[in-house]
């Protein structure tokens, strides 16, 4: 049977791979290989969960500033009705990107009674620290590191996605492997110690350093959070900002 649904594609439904962004997706879809891929952007990063079983993620609307609908609640009805079947779920994850890891956690947490495997994108190159950052010839080459998880791996797991949830913040991030939760507050503060450095300064040229100098040694988010962030503190009238040349400037009050 042909998956074309929305998010997933494939034919062969006895492995069943899952990646948590569109760009991975893409990855996994030239890979050459028919199983079922399945992507579920969650963005589990940010925003808080209200619940162990967060399919509707619809306050990333309010993040991304867009109409678009996030509520997965469907593809996730999709997959337990393709997986009721499937030999193994794979899912390619990382230790250095919360988005990652997090779905890895919900999987475990979901079908723990399933066969679940687990790959790394860090294990191919530290650089590489989420999948999609992965390059399309790493592919074949990390599927060779593939980790049969075992049932007390996925009790770990399990128990380790329960306190997240449990923790009820709005941004996580990896440290050591472990997933770290905060408030919004929090990071904001570093952001502002960093603004307070650099001046008024253009915000798009402020949030390209937080991406490419992270405030957190690896941890870099989208463009998208960043903005989100600085555009909150400055609704706050911690930062505020002006045009000059066309160009939105931002500085600390």
């Amino acid at each position: 049977m042909n998956f074309e649904y929305k998010n997933f594609v494939g034919i062969n439904n006895d492995i069943i791979e899952i990646v948590s962004s569109d760009s991975a997706f893409g990855l996994l879809k030239r890979s050459g290989n028919e199983n079922i891929k399945v992507c579920l952007p969650l963005s589990l990063s940010i925003g808080k969960l209200g619940s162990a079983s967060p399919f509707n993620r619809n306050v990333l609307s309010k993040i991304y500033k867009n109409d678009e609908s996030y509520d997965f609640t469907e593809d996730f009805k999709k997959l337990k009705r393709i997986s009721a079947n499937c030999k193994k779920i794979r899912v390619w994850s990382s230790h250095l990107d919360s988005d990652d890891y997090c779905l890895l956690l919900l999987i475990c947490y979901l079908y723990k009674d399933k066969e679940i495997s687990a790959i790394f994108s860090e294990e191919i190159n530290w650089c590489a620290t989420t999948i999609g950052s992965v390059s399309e010839k790493e592919i074949s080459e990390l599927e060779k590191r593939e980790h049969i998880l075992t049932k007390w791996q996925k009790e770990n797991y399990c128990n380790e996605w329960e306190n997240v949830v449990n923790s009820n913040k709005e941004l996580r991030y990896m440290i050591n492997g472990t997933v770290v939760s905060c408030d919004f507050d929090s990071f904001s503060s570093k952001i502002i110690n960093r603004l307070e450095k650099v001046g008024k300064v253009p915000m798009f040229k402020f949030v390209a350093d937080l991406m490419g100098n992270p405030i957190i040694p690896y941890i870099i988010y989208s463009d998208s959070i960043y903005i989100f962030l600085i555009e909150r503190l400055e609704k706050r009238g911690i930062i505020k900002s002006c045009i000059i040349n066309d160009k939105k400037y931002i500085e600390v009050v």
